[in-house]
């Protein structure tokens, strides 16, 4: 069977089970000043998604506004790995929405226990559909054979779910539509051409609907051990020498610690900017996740880092394999492709007078592309200076004028 779990919306839904005392409030979540996610009794209230945070405030007086979590991502990870030990097939869809091998008695206790919306079926689309039709904490069950008499009962809005937009809900209500039989009606053409949205219904209402659930993918990681310690510069060297010697050329996205102390379990975690190879980037993520945890300066029992989001980074070594190769050819086959500029005099009176076009020769691929270039001693010609054997250039600034000699 599967199972189709909803953790929606899922950074309210974290915040609740973090803060129990939050359960029963209406509570909205806001990013960079907009509502991002809200619960059902903020949505009754008139809150909705993309409202002003102040504006949401003026509209519900009693409603929670917190920002969103930083630690989602890190939580819906956790959240899989927990689930993972419960059966060995987890599939997530996206953060919130997740796909268990699960029996109907299980996916109840599943429900129960997270307070989260569950459906079972034989079929995945059918299973998805069933969820978004159960209530909290409970688990619906379709059995064999019993799919098209659940869908023909389906009310309309619950498509949204699956990818029905508010615009395309009214458009079908225009109409008089109310069950998902009554669309059944329609042919997939009919849905595809009156809805924008329509071909990704199509395949929740004639299929072809899909059995199966991947197994669980474990994230690769590598951790590191340490007893009897206390959480400062050494502990910190030396779990950062044993990840780097773990990673072995690779690099990690995410640095997580995990501590006991006086009989207390602390985590913390750093997500960095870039790769941490060198020891040294190591050694400061672990210091910043033991400042999350709450746990620096304290005498620990036992301390568990781990390094997950492996990959191994890619950098472009050069245009050429090494110093004039390639390089020699190219000026060969195109004598003119590579030009310098020489700086003769920074407070020369007229721009054209301060400078000189040279030819670009193998050896110069060493200097600096610095905007200070050695001067010769004596007049520099600068402009339309005819003949490479004078040093060469292309058409400057006084071209046609003949040669010119800078003061």
């Amino acid at each position: 069977m599967v199972a189709a779990a909803l953790f929606r919306p899922w950074p309210v839904w974290l915040l609740a089970r973090e803060h129990p005392e939050l359960r029963g409030l209406p509570l909205a979540v806001h990013r960079s000043g907009r509502v991002v996610a809200l619960c059902p009794r903020a949505r009754r209230l008139g809150v909705r998604e993309g409202m002003g945070v102040e504006v949401a405030r003026m509209r519900a007086a009693s409603l929670v506004l917190l920002p969103y979590p930083a630690h989602a991502a890190s939580a819906w990870r956790a959240l899989l790995e927990e689930l993972h030990r419960l059966t060995p097939w987890v599939e997530p869809l996206g953060e919130g929405v997740v796909l268990l091998g699960l029996s109907l008695p299980e996916a109840r206790l599943l429900a129960a226990g997270h307070g989260v919306r569950v459906g079972v079926a034989n079929w995945r689309e059918v299973a998805l559909l069933a969820a978004w039709a159960a209530r909290e904490g409970e688990a619906r069950g379709v059995g064999e054979n019993e799919e098209r008499a659940f869908l023909e009962r389906l009310p309309l809005y619950l498509l949204r779910g699956v990818g029905l937009t508010l615009e395309g809900l009214e458009k079908l209500r225009l109409l008089g539509l109310k069950r998902v039989g009554e669309l059944l009606a329609w042919t997939p053409l009919q849905i595809a051409a009156y809805l924008p949205e329509g071909r990704r219904l199509l395949p929740y209402l004639f299929g072809p609907w899909r059995k199966g659930v991947a197994r669980f993918r474990e994230e690769e990681a590598v951790e590191a051990w340490a007893w009897e310690a206390e959480a400062g510069p050494g502990l910190f060297a030396h779990l950062a020498r044993r990840l780097s010697q773990g990673l072995a050329g690779r690099a990690a996205s995410w640095v997580r610690v995990e501590a006991v102390a006086e009989g207390l379990s602390f985590q913390g975690e750093h997500l960095a900017k870039g790769p941490l190879r060198a020891e040294g980037e190591l050694r400061l993520a672990l210091e910043l996740a033991f400042r999350r945890s709450g746990a620096l300066g304290m005498p620990l029992e036992a301390v568990r880092a781990v390094a997950s989001g492996l990959h191994r980074p890619a950098w472009q070594e050069g245009l050429f394999p090494g110093q004039g190769r390639g390089l020699a050819e190219a000026l060969a086959r195109h004598p003119g492709l590579f030009w310098r500029v020489e700086v003769v005099d920074r407070e020369a009176l007229a721009p054209e007078w301060g400078f000189r076009y040279r030819a670009w020769e193998v050896e110069d691929a060493a200097l600096p592309a610095t905007l200070g270039g050695g001067g010769a001693d004596g007049p520099a010609p600068v402009g339309g200076l005819p003949g490479e054997a004078a040093g060469g250039a292309p058409f400057g600034p006084l071209a046609g004028r003949g040669p010119l000699v800078a003061p």
